[in-house]
């Protein structure tokens, strides 16, 4: 970077807060002056408002005739038709002839037959060597020296017995 400032830099007056001026509030007169007596709504209780009465107009459908209603019915069991069995002209000719019955027997099974390998491990195989459980080694501590000592006297909160 080749730019570089010149010269002293000027920084802007740090200003001190003060409160804004205020212009004072001005009123103006109106000519506008209520005339007569100012009268108020008067002070009264609630009441239900007034209803209209109700009109019932005459009409001139009459029912005509006797008014008969729907007759009650208790419920019965509905009445059943009779089973028609129908005859058929099938008729089998000969015996029937069935499955027959065997016994349950186990089935066969082939035999099991185990190949003989021809991997071996080549060398002496050896084992890992059992090992007790045993802690960890540790680095020791290091406290290092520092150079800070408090001066003067340290004094403690003074001991006192707290009451409400």
């Amino acid at each position: 970077d080749n730019l570089q400032p010149e010269g002293d830099f000027a920084k802007r007056p740090d200003a001190k807060w003060a409160p804004g001026e205020r212009a004072n509030v001005i009123k103006r007169d109106d000519n506008l002056h209520p005339e007569g007596e100012f009268t108020k709504r008067p002070d009264g209780t609630w009441a239900p408002g007034e209803r209209a009465n109700i009109v019932r107009r005459d009409d001139n459908l009459k029912s005509e005739g006797e008014f008969s209603s729907r007759e009650q019915h208790i419920w019965r069991q509905g009445e059943r038709s009779d089973v028609v069995k129908r005859s058929d002209n099938l008729k089998p000719e000969g015996n029937f002839a069935k499955r027959p019955e065997a016994e349950w027997a186990p089935g066969e099974r082939a035999k099991v037959v185990h190949r003989d390998d021809n991997l071996r491990p080549e060398g002496e195989f050896s084992k890992r060597p059992d090992q007790t459980w045993a802690p960890g080694e540790r680095a020791r501590v290091v406290k290092r020296d520092d150079n800070l000592h408090p001066e003067g006297e340290f004094t403690k909160r003074p001991d006192g017995s707290w009451a409400p």
